[in-house]
């Protein structure tokens, strides 16, 4: 009873948080919205990347880095940014988050899109790294601030490889484009690993046909042992196991899975996709 007692809190605890964020949001929604000015982005471009620094009303600014382990095409002709405050209201958008506990902060509904023109002959090997960085919001420990990916108006993804202080930082990776934003994710920490682990699963087994098969066999059975792990809650071990996953990925070339993203959008960059989704599995797993 004193444990049915403790979860019943916990749940009202945390749906009152979630209501009192949600009111908090609609009247930050307002005041940045009447605040709001033309966006105002100053974007320099290197043959690796790029950084903005954006001013998105009087109220919001941010600073993104992308960067590429290898890229054609990295130009101001090639990409469309946008920057954007989002509405509480904006169902379309609410409905492509991992559930009702997952929700934008107030002091940063920012959705920032980063597409690559699909004729202009952009592609990249492996994985894009994104980094966010606000002084609207802080950095605490224990933060449930993360950085999440969709990619063609899918379903958000939490992406985060590293956060950190200075305002607050975040870093992800992917192996795609092309809408990003900082959420806070209230669920538990050990759903978030083992849902990382069911997309990294799914996501492997769909992709076997172009994986050569030593190298699948080799991630498939590790992927096992780190469910098992995960299962049986044994999470250091679980973090050795991701690091083997890691170092397998790392040292596969093209000839043995595809590792190529086109503006095209013609091929499946898997290597850079299961890269980037290990990671975060690895992140997950550190924060436990």
């Amino acid at each position: 009873m004193a444990i049915l007692a403790k979860r019943d809190t916990q749940n009202r605890s945390r749906l009152l948080y979630c209501l009192s964020g949600f009111l908090i949001f609609i009247a930050s929604f307002f005041i940045a919205t009447s605040a709001q000015a033309s966006t105002e982005a100053n974007v320099v471009y290197t043959n690796d990347g790029f950084t903005a620094q954006v001013q998105v009303t009087s109220l919001i600014e941010l600073e993104v880095s992308v960067k590429f382990e290898n890229a054609v095409g990295v130009a101001a002709e090639n990409f469309e940014l946008d920057f954007q405050i989002v509405s509480p209201l904006n169902t379309n958008l609410l409905n492509r988050l991992p559930g009702t506990l997952v929700s934008l902060p107030a002091d940063f509904p920012v959705l920032i899109s980063i597409k690559p023109i699909a004729d202009r002959g952009f592609s990249f090997e492996g994985v894009a790294e994104i980094e966010i960085y606000t002084k609207n919001l802080h950095y605490v420990a224990g933060s449930p601030l993360r950085l999440f990916h969709s990619s063609d108006g899918g379903e958000f993804k939490d992406i985060t490889v590293t956060t950190g202080a200075g305002s607050y930082r975040a870093r992800g990776q992917m192996g795609t484009f092309s809408d990003f934003l900082i959420a806070a994710d209230l669920r538990t920490p050990v759903s978030v690993v083992a849902g990382k682990v069911t997309a990294f699963s799914d996501y492997l087994q769909a992709q076997s046909s172009v994986i050569e098969s030593p190298t699948y066999n080799l991630l498939s059975a590790a992927l096992s042992i780190l469910q098992q792990q995960v299962s049986a809650g044994s999470y250091g071990s679980a973090q050795n196991t991701v690091n083997e996953i890691i170092t397998i990925l790392e040292t596969a070339d093209g000839a043995v899975m595809p590792s190529i993203w086109r503006s095209s959008k013609d091929l499946q960059n898997v290597s850079g996709t299961l890269l980037a989704q290990a990671r975060t599995i690895r992140y997950s797993l550190r924060i436990l």
